[in-house]
């Protein structure tokens, strides 16, 4: 269970998810956006973007960009809404506990066949690396919707610092498009996106993108 001393500057952490919640609601923020409705906390851009990277590791709070954050447990939301998005992240958790090399495999050693749950909807891993763009995602996200499997969409994943990346490449692959010019049969609609690991140097971004 844990505890108070167990969750790293957690006071700092609640007021700024607070502020942050009043301020914006569920819409996305910066850091430096948020400083300005911090009200009697003197925090630099890095203070909060610290308190910032805990909370999404708390799960309270998503990286949605390389500097925009947005709330993704409300405060008046149910406790039970909480505790299912608690599950996720422990069911993310312990897969890469007992599956060491889930998050350090290549392109070549079949990414897209990696399944993940999201409200009850099945989705496929494709990875994104730093040399992908548009196309070669398409291609990948194309092979890996004829599994066969009762689909949903696909998810894609990355490294943290690459989540800019991955939200211009989505952005073009929910453009009515698409299908036009890659293998893709439907274009996509964006949903859930998340922000799992330990560590600001080992964060995966995930962002689910729903068949349209």
């Amino acid at each position: 269970m844990a505890t108070l001393g167990s969750l790293p500057a957690i006071d700092r952490c609640i007021e700024t998810y607070l502020a942050a919640h009043a301020a914006f609601d569920d819409s996305p923020f910066s850091a430096l956006e948020h400083a300005d409705h911090e009200d009697g906390l003197e925090s630099s851009e890095s203070d909060i973007e610290h308190r910032l990277t805990l909370l999404v590791a708390y799960g309270l709070v998503e990286q949605i960009d390389d500097d925009r954050y947005r709330i993704r447990c409300a405060p008046d939301e149910s406790t039970t809404r909480w505790q299912e998005r608690a599950a996720e992240r422990a069911e993310t958790l312990h897969r890469l506990i007992t599956d060491p090399t889930a998050n350090r495999r290549t392109p070549t050693d079949e990414l897209d066949t990696e399944l993940l749950t999201q409200d009850d909807d099945t989705f496929v891993s494709v990875f994104v690396f730093d040399h992908d763009d548009v196309d070669s995602v398409a291609a990948t996200a194309a092979t890996a919707l004829h599994r066969g499997d009762a689909l949903s969409g696909v998810v894609l994943r990355t490294s943290g610092v690459r989540s800019g990346h991955v939200q211009r490449i989505a952005d073009q692959l929910c453009a009515p498009d698409i299908t036009d010019r890659t293998d893709l049969e439907s274009t996509f609609k964006k949903g859930f996106s998340d922000v799992v690991g330990e560590s600001k140097d080992e964060l995966e971004f995930r962002l689910f993108l729903r068949v349209a």
